[in-house]
């Protein structure tokens, strides 16, 4: 019997992991799945041991996932596949580096959050930015507080290290509100943007499972 794909999957800032789970589960129905949530993302030691107890076939960064899949890259298995969906260079617009967002605009939303941790407007303006469909209900799975508040401030400061990703796979939906794709492009070459899509992962996922069934049975 031929042994199933694993896949670890990094989610993207205030994702419920069990609904990217599902949308995972819906392009890849076969694999053996296991989604990350940093709760730190800028601790080394918390990317040590989440990525050696999480070894995988496939390893899918999305959004600030995508960051942090690039930043301990060194930690991935050489004979995994990587991929990179709406892949994080920099958020902010003003590091010039593919991010649509002002920087001023990052800060507000982490001053917000500190203010006022039960407040959850930003939360719904991010989910309808994106263009993801979202329930009330995603409020009780949500990160808590903290991790929120460090993946914000992971965005703002945590560069990419200066290191080969010219073999991850990339994708970008052509009409991301975050991201810049032909920007982004002039630092991923290999980067393919989608039509017709924007920040949400489905779509995204639906196209790397075609790349992949291409590519094993091409």
């Amino acid at each position: 019997m031929e042994k199933p794909l694993t896949i670890t999957a990094v989610c993207g800032w205030a994702l419920p992991p069990q609904w990217f789970h599902g949308l995972i589960e819906d392009s890849f129905p076969e694999a053996k799945i296991n989604v990350l949530t940093p709760s730190q993302p800028s601790d080394n030691q918390e990317a040590e041991h989440l990525l050696k107890s999480t070894k995988a076939d496939l390893y899918v960064g999305y959004s600030l996932g995508s960051l942090w899949l690039m930043t301990y890259q060194e930690m991935l298995p050489q004979a995994s596949v990587k991929a990179l969906l709406a892949p994080v260079l920099a958020f902010s617009r003003e590091r010039n580096r593919g991010g649509k967002t002002a920087e001023t605009k990052l800060k507000y939303l982490i001053r917000t959050l500190k203010r006022n941790p039960h407040d959850l407007s930003p939360l719904r303006e991010f989910y309808s930015s994106t263009g993801i469909n979202f329930s009330e209900s995603w409020f009780k799975n949500v990160p808590d507080h903290k991790t929120l508040l460090n993946g914000l401030e992971f965005l703002q400061i945590a560069p990419v290290p200066q290191i080969e990703v010219q073999k991850f796979i990339a994708l970008v939906g052509e009409e991301d509100g975050f991201l810049d794709g032909n920007e982004l492009k002039r630092h991923l070459p290999q980067l393919e943007i989608v039509p017709d899509t924007g920040h949400a992962p489905g779509p995204l996922l639906n196209r790397l499972a075609k790349i992949l069934d291409i590519a094993s049975n091409g």
